[in-house]
């Protein structure tokens, strides 16, 4: 009996589980997804054939940007945030649990974050197959107890934490 987990599209070995898409995806599949659906994102907001300067508040995101952009990085283009998903969450969930105000948006004059929807395992699983080592962000005791919490509903509601930045986008909190 074969257990090998195979791609949903092309049937090869897969690498990565997409828990929100359900599906086994191979290791072209996974990165051709991530880079489709952060240049989606772009598209979406009509930010494209621009040169980038990247931030650096998030190291595993900027890493990511510095990957998809690499042709178009300038000193003095768009500058592209390279927030998360983890972050924007935890921006949200704080504006409900602690009436803090976002600090993070989304498209803010001169400003992009185009990761909004990707998530840092996503990004770690993503070089770990080029053999890149990355770790995920240290954040404040604060932060990390509203990740735990957030990732507790993620795990029994796949892309919950979506459905929160989304929710957080349609609301203006980001």
């Amino acid at each position: 009996m074969d257990t090998e987990k195979k791609c949903v599209i092309c049937g090869r070995e897969a690498v990565f589980y997409s828990e929100y898409l359900k599906q086994d995806l191979c290791k072209k599949h996974f990165e051709r997804m991530l880079i489709k659906r952060v240049r989606s994102n772009m598209n979406s907001y009509k930010i494209k054939n621009q040169n980038f300067k990247l931030g650096s508040e998030n190291k595993c995101g900027k890493e990511f940007l510095k990957f998809i952009v690499r042709d178009m990085e300038s000193e003095n283009g768009k500058v592209l945030h390279s927030y998360t998903l983890e972050d924007f969450a935890i921006s949200v969930m704080g504006f409900f649990l602690f009436h803090n105000p976002s600090d993070k948006k989304i498209d803010d004059s001169g400003k992009f974050s185009p990761l909004f929807n990707i998530s840092e395992n996503e990004i770690i699983s993503f070089f770990r197959l080029k053999k890149v080592n990355l770790k995920a962000v240290k954040r404040s005791k604060k932060e990390e107890a509203v990740l735990s919490f957030l990732r507790d509903i993620e795990e029994r509601r796949p892309g919950g934490m979506i459905s929160l930045v989304k929710a957080g986008i349609n609301l203006g909190i980001i």
